[in-house]
């Protein structure tokens, strides 16, 4: 896998298309689905890793500013974190979880625990206002933006949870953004993660590929 790591980072800093790139590595070392999914969402090359930091803000950066948060995806990463699955500390600097689930995304046990963990992270932050949006084709996602909102009311935190479509190009409209999505990173002005702040209060099970 290490192999596989750096061929990768080889071929995206000489320009290969990422798709291909990972595609190419993936069969070459016959890698397994999990291991194709934590090479396409955590390795970089050098210039695109260095972009994504330079975004990077610490909870001081959050203070006083619109807050968007990428709902499934900052969920996700903490209920990882909470369960004991594998974190990724990626080339860019995020943490990622590797679980697809994406639109297969249903509540479990350590979920409420998970949304109090994320919005206590983010009271602590103090942002003027914060919106959670949720992927409104995910099941049950306005449900979910329901009990938010809740919690955002009993934190004392001024904002809304909602269930929306193309959350991804809705986040761009805040001052600051949580999430870990390359796509959503890119638009965004400046990044905090929140799943990287719920590591420094406990532990979890780190793979950190910046030492690879």
């Amino acid at each position: 896998m290490r192999r596989a790591v750096k061929d990768l980072r080889y071929l995206l800093n000489r320009g290969y298309p990422r798709e291909s790139a990972v595609n190419f590595v993936g069969n070459h070392y016959r890698l397994p689905l999990s291991q194709r999914h934590l090479l396409a969402r955590c390795v970089f090359s050098d210039a695109e890793a260095k972009a994504h930091r330079s975004k990077a803000v610490d909870m001081a950066g959050v203070r006083g500013k619109s807050l968007g948060v990428d709902g499934y995806n900052v969920l996700i990463t903490v209920e990882g974190i909470l369960t004991g699955k594998p974190i990724i500390m990626c080339d860019d600097g995020y943490v990622r979880d590797l679980r697809a689930i994406f639109g297969k995304y249903r509540k479990s046990p350590a979920t409420p625990k998970a949304l109090k963990m994320m919005l206590a992270t983010i009271s602590e932050a103090g942002p003027r206002e914060v919106c959670v949006m949720f992927d409104g084709q995910v099941s049950r996602s306005g449900e979910l933006a329901a009990e938010v909102r809740k919690l955002l009311e009993g934190a004392g935190l001024e904002g809304d949870a909602r269930a929306v479509r193309g959350v991804d190009f809705q986040l761009h409209e805040f001052d600051v953004v949580a999430s870990s999505d390359r796509a959503v990173i890119e638009r965004a002005r400046a990044i905090w993660d929140i799943p990287g702040e719920v590591l420094k209060r406990g532990k979890a099970r780190i793979i950190d590929l910046t030492a690879v």
